[in-house]
């Protein structure tokens, strides 16, 4: 799932020290770096990430946040672009949680010996009431 970052934002986000600044003590600190590191620019001034977990843009959250009550230090452009982050936030950290809940759910499924587990990836040797071009499980055979 890809994730924009508001060009202000992301600016701001560059030019802050995660790696030895005081928000390098948060345990996402690293795993929010890595993140914004392999983002790519996209129109304008924004950052397109790929999140691997929703503490990066948890991370993320917390200096929009900072910004919008700090509002005396920060420019016009910054405050819009942390308010426009923490509106989209919502939404992108539900969608990566649920979708990396599924995708474990899956896993174990297929790996635990669960009803699931047993038919999931295997191909039957048997005649079919109807031709299987793919891998569709023992459960269609």
């Amino acid at each position: 799932m890809r994730v924009t970052i508001p060009g202000a934002l992301a600016d701001h986000l560059a030019a802050a020290d995660l790696t030895t600044g005081p928000a390098a003590a948060d345990p996402a600190a690293r795993d929010a770096r890595a993140t914004l590191d392999a983002g790519r620019r996209g129109r304008g001034r924004t950052l397109i990430i790929t999140p691997h977990s929703t503490a990066a843009l948890r991370f993320i959250s917390a200096f929009a946040e900072a910004i919008l009550i700090n509002r005396n230090l920060h420019t016009a452009a910054e405050a819009r672009a942390a308010r426009t982050w923490l509106d989209r936030a919502g939404r992108a950290t539900t969608t990566l949680a649920a979708d990396l809940a599924a995708k474990l759910v899956t896993e174990a499924e297929a790996t635990d010996g669960t009803w699931r587990g047993e038919w999931i990836g295997e191909r039957s040797t048997t005649p079919t009431l109807f031709p299987l071009d793919r891998e569709q499980g023992a459960l269609f055979a």
